[in-house]
């Protein structure tokens, strides 16, 4: 009940009433109306709580890849807590609550998406019965059995100012409260650009958004979150790769490091996300390597059996797999996301090689 009357009061403003001369948006008029019909109600919801629009700044990339068979998204935001706000769904579909999020809305996209309907319809349908529809940003991406992907998307009338979104063939960029009208464009291509597995691709549309503008507030939390059921992983978990940033000035930045972090220990190499394995790359491994005991020989910018089985026995004393190099049409070829994960590497949490006991 107090929760639906601090509604009055935002709707009108602190004097309990519009000021003289001013109109009320038809939005707004509606929950108002809205809100004194449900005075009289013992069931206040949440929902009917007075909340800071302007916060809620927010974009995104979601997407599926048939190859792969992994659907997800990557999200960076102003508030923290974002990773429990925006990101649904599992290996086949995946949905993204943005501007006003509803855990409602989302579970509704996806509970109509399982019962046959379209990744559109869906979401339009969820969001004409929502008294929030005009504040509301969905997006939805779904891939079918045979491979195919279809995607829906939907911003409410009175979101904020630079709202935008893109659909592509397997993806939506969608952004609300930014500061440029060119972030969803920058994102997309982005995307569409970027080379590797699906969550590092993900990342690359966030990075692509970064260099043409962000939220308006700044960006301090954000996710990446990416569902396979299909690869070996998925004996472990479901949840492919993810990077979760609460409050940090670095939350971009941070992101990529959480990323590779989690996807080079836990999850499988991916053909693509293969690198050549050149003498830089060479020498970085080995020095890490070295640093841990695992590796004892010429730190040069060349790759021994000895390097090779370094490589083998911190992979075996610290990942879930092992990842060793591979030689593809005469270049010998590593995993980058480990090359990355290996470069930006607190060395303290790693378990160090064992002294022989000879």
């Amino acid at each position: 009940m107090k929760g639906l009357i601090r509604v009055e009061r935002w709707l009108l403003g602190p004097g309990g009433a519009l000021p003289r001369g001013t109109c009320m948006k038809p939005f707004k008029r509606g929950l108002l109306v809205a809100a004194s019909v449900l005075l009289g109600s013992t069931q206040a919801s949440a929902a009917d709580r007075p909340f800071n629009p302007s916060i809620f700044g927010t974009r995104a990339v979601v997407a599926c890849d048939p190859v792969e068979k992994s659907c997800g998204m990557a999200v960076i935001s102003f508030p923290s807590g974002v990773s429990g706000l925006v990101p649904y769904g599992r290996s086949d579909v995946a949905v993204a609550t943005m501007a006003l999020p509803s855990v409602d809305d989302a579970q509704a996209v996806i509970a109509r998406i399982d019962s046959g309907t379209a990744p559109q319809e869906a979401i339009d349908t969820v969001l004409a019965s929502d008294p929030y529809a005009p504040i509301r940003q969905l997006a939805a991406v779904k891939l079918h059995p045979d491979g195919s992907v279809t995607v829906g998307q939907r911003s409410g009338s009175e979101n904020s100012e630079h709202t935008c979104s893109i659909k592509g063939d397997t993806f939506v960029v969608q952004a609300n409260n930014m500061s440029t009208p060119d972030m969803c464009r920058a994102m997309a291509d982005g995307f569409r650009q970027a080379r590797g597995s699906l969550p590092q691709r993900l990342y690359a549309s966030l990075k692509a958004g970064a260099r043409v503008g962000g939220d308006r507030n700044g960006e301090r939390s954000g996710v990446i979150r990416v569902w396979n059921s299909t690869i070996e992983t998925a004996f472990y978990t479901h949840v492919l790769a993810e990077a979760v940033v609460h409050g940090s000035t670095r939350a971009l930045q941070e992101l990529g490091v959480e990323l590779n972090r989690y996807q080079g220990t836990l999850a499988d190499v991916f053909p693509a996300d293969r690198v050549t394995l050149d003498a830089d790359t060479a020498r970085d491994v080995k020095r890490v390597l070295r640093k841990l005991g695992y590796y004892h020989g010429r730190m040069d910018g060349s790759w021994s059996d000895a390097a090779e089985q370094a490589l083998y026995d911190f992979a075996w004393n610290n990942l879930f797999f092992l990842k060793p190099t591979v030689v593809e049409n005469g270049t010998r070829k590593i995993d980058g996301v480990l090359v990355h994960f290996l470069r930006d590497a607190d060395l303290g949490a790693f378990v160090r090689a064992t002294p022989s006991a000879d």
